[in-house]
């Protein structure tokens, strides 16, 4: 058994690099390709948040880079590693030498072009439920479309995230210390 059926979604990196083979599994699935109001905006609010490693400076990016897979939460880190596995779509989305901007036409382009077009919905969250829930078969809710993904929730959530991972490694750095020199203290006095 694939584990895939009629039930069975996927959002997000990773799955969508591998929507290809996902459709393989299940060539009756529906894809949403999620767009943008133009590839510079995407480029923008990814250079932001996701791929906030892209720098002109080689320096800035890799500390950058060091600190996001420091501190990072495990599931953003295995996704940045597959994509570095993956040349995400045949570019390094941390690279300061990539254009964001084209790899998101590039990628779109692509999903248009091997995705059939009954079975493909080009999305823009402006929309609403609307063209989402005919696409879908489902009615439309009662409740607002949701708007959460932007890039100041994004900076809050990494926020709170690595400054309780700072939190827990200096308490580990005075833990280690304190031991350190409570050691230090007895063996001078008593050694």
């Amino acid at each position: 058994s694939s584990g895939i059926n009629a039930e069975s979604q996927s959002v997000d990196y990773p799955g969508c690099m591998f929507f290809e083979e996902l459709m393989k599994l299940n060539p009756d699935a529906k894809v949403i390709l999620n767009v943008r109001d133009s590839p510079e905006a995407w480029a923008k609010s990814s250079g932001d948040t996701i791929f906030s490693a892209n720098q002109a400076n080689w320096l800035v990016s890799q500390l950058k880079l060091f600190m996001f897979q420091m501190f990072m939460p495990i599931h953003l880190n295995l996704i940045h590693k597959i994509m570095e596995k993956q040349s995400v779509h045949g570019v390094a989305p941390t690279d300061p030498n990539t254009d964001l901007a084209q790899m998101y036409t590039d990628r779109n382009k692509r999903v248009i072009e091997t995705v059939p077009a009954e079975k493909l919905l080009i999305f823009n969250v402006k929309e609403g439920w609307k063209p989402l829930c005919d696409f879908l078969g489902v009615p439309v809710p009662d409740t607002p479309f949701p708007r959460v993904n932007s890039t100041a929730n994004f900076k809050e959530m990494v926020g709170a995230h690595v400054k309780k991972k700072m939190g827990v490694l200096l308490l580990k750095f005075v833990l280690v210390v304190s031991i350190g020199a409570g050691a230090a203290v007895l063996l001078t006095h008593f050694g």
